[in-house]
């Protein structure tokens, strides 16, 4: 077996959605280094025999390995990672993705964590190799933060953001054990053989909720569409595709650059049945596009894209800086239904200050665009997490939240959790309220894009009527319907 000097680790966590995700932050940072570097992928999300891979793997004894982290109950298996690492190996251990780049301090302080990477890792981490494998000082690496021999922890100056994108490598998918794993055979959308890809980074918008705004500073950046093509042929051919997926945050803030794909797409794969679908979507940009615009992405086969919404109310919207209106999405919500493009929308709820008759005023909307829209999928109303580093932060701690002072303690910020957490402008009651909130409108979706179940969508479609009488009257009483969910998503998910 050959020794990989690096080994990048891809946690569990939280898993209701079919989550097959590539991962790509530690794609990306192999492919910068691989030149210089050998590395192994393992992913705990979707591989069986990660256990006896983790231990087979550090029996080599790597000189680091790298463990991605979102804020939630990846933290928790992160840790338990992290720990067997120690146990079992001289490696160095560094952290990085989303919850380590927001919240760098709490992070580093964890006895179990030696180094953290802040941000876009593949620069900062092949600095870091090339320090540890010649022996020298942490203190040149940019973005980073780091622990020394004592036990002191240092902070590093910044580093910027990759603005050409361009230039970085093809994710080598070559490191991931099988390929398979994460490929979708079939969707509720009926395509098969689809995988992922990203052609851009960042998003230009201030939405106060959100990680963008400090892990990518909002800044955006977009690979060339002769890169972006380049990409997805090479994908379709390699691994016999039939749909790729967008998962930029925001891959319309160039209308021109998505038209420009569109044809290639067009051209490329005439006559191939081949289709995809766009996860960010933002009516802060679509509702300044024509009619013929979208009928083009629909001549070529774009099937649905994810678009945030995220209330019906006027007066939060101008709260979290959205940067939208109600009638805009009205307007763009008409304008999609002219077509055969299937909008899924994304709805919050739970932000400081907000009512009831805000919440009313999410439920009207989502009834709205579905009458106007029968092919709208209205998502869900998920409460709303209080990430570290987002503006909302700032927010709740002027309402008296108390972050948490230890990692592990950042695990229990997830909505299925919800009722647990202390958010002082939220009573427990209104928490629990919340949490049903999420699952009525959950069963609202039998096609729900992130749920690939026949049995969910069988169940959704008989409970329809009920949850939609529960929601419009907002008739909480024995939620026997949500309780069930709930459970089954936390014991048996």
């Amino acid at each position: 077996m050959t020794m990989a000097d690096v080994l990048l680790i891809n946690p569990k966590g939280f898993r209701l959605i079919n989550d097959q995700t590539l991962p790509f932050g530690l794609l990306y940072t192999a492919g910068y280094s691989m030149n210089e570097f050998t590395f192994k992928i393992i992913d705990q999300r979707v591989d069986p025999e990660f256990d006896r891979k983790l231990i087979q793997e550090l029996k080599q004894n790597p000189m680091l390995v790298g463990i991605t982290c979102m804020t939630g109950p990846m933290i928790l298996d992160a840790i338990k990672i992290s720990k067997i690492v120690k146990e079992n190996s001289s490696a160095i251990v560094a952290w990085g993705g989303i919850h380590p780049s927001l919240d760098p301090q709490v992070t580093i302080e964890h006895p179990l964590i030696d180094v953290v990477v802040i941000g876009e890792g593949e620069i900062t981490f092949n600095e870091l190799l090339k320090a540890i494998k010649n022996n020298q000082s942490l203190d040149t690496v940019g973005g980073i933060w780091w622990k020394d021999k004592e036990g002191r922890i240092h902070q590093n100056p910044p580093r910027h953001e990759i603005n050409k994108l361009d230039t970085i490598e093809r994710p080598p998918y070559e490191l991931l054990d099988d390929i398979e794993m994460y490929i979708q055979i079939k969707d509720s959308r009926g395509s098969t053989r689809s995988l992922n890809m990203f052609t851009s980074r960042g998003c230009p918008h201030k939405c106060t909720y959100c990680y963008n705004l400090d892990f990518n500073k909002a800044y955006w950046r977009q690979m060339s569409t002769p890169r972006v093509m380049e990409e997805l042929k090479y994908m379709v051919d390699k691994f016999n595709l039939h749909n790729v997926f967008f998962l930029d945050d925001n891959f319309t803030v160039n209308t021109k650059r998505v038209t420009e794909i569109a044809q290639g797409i067009e051209k490329e794969f005439a006559g191939r049945n081949f289709t995809w679908d766009i996860l960010g979507a933002q009516v802060a940009t679509l509702k300044n596009v024509n009619q013929e615009f979208l009928t083009y992405l629909e001549k070529t086969h774009c099937q649905s894209m994810m678009i945030g919404i995220e209330t019906g109310s006027a007066r939060i919207m101008e709260l979290i800086k959205k940067g939208i209106t109600i009638p805009q999405v009205v307007d763009v919500n008409r304008k999609l239904a002219k077509t055969t493009i299937k909008p899924y929308y994304s709805f919050m709820c739970g932000f400081p200050t907000e009512t009831d008759e805000d919440r009313i005023e999410s439920i009207k909307l989502m009834f709205k665009v579905k009458e106007e829209n029968p092919n709208a999928n209205v998502g869900t109303m998920k409460p709303v997490i209080i990430f570290p580093g987002t503006e909302i932060y700032q927010t709740a701690l002027q309402y008296g939240f108390q972050p948490p002072k230890k990692l592990e303690e950042w695990a229990a910020f997830t909505w299925d959790n919800y009722v647990n957490l202390e958010l002082p402008w939220l009573s427990k009651k209104l928490r629990k309220r919340l949490v049903h909130l999420y699952y009525y409108t959950l069963l609202l979706n039998p096609d729900h894009l992130y749920i690939n179940s026949k049995v969910f969508s069988i169940g959704a479609h008989m409970l329809y009527p009920i949850s939609k009488f529960r929601l419009k009257h907002q008739i909480f009483a024995l939620p026997w319907e949500s309780e069930s969910l709930h459970f089954v998503q936390r014991h048996f998910m």
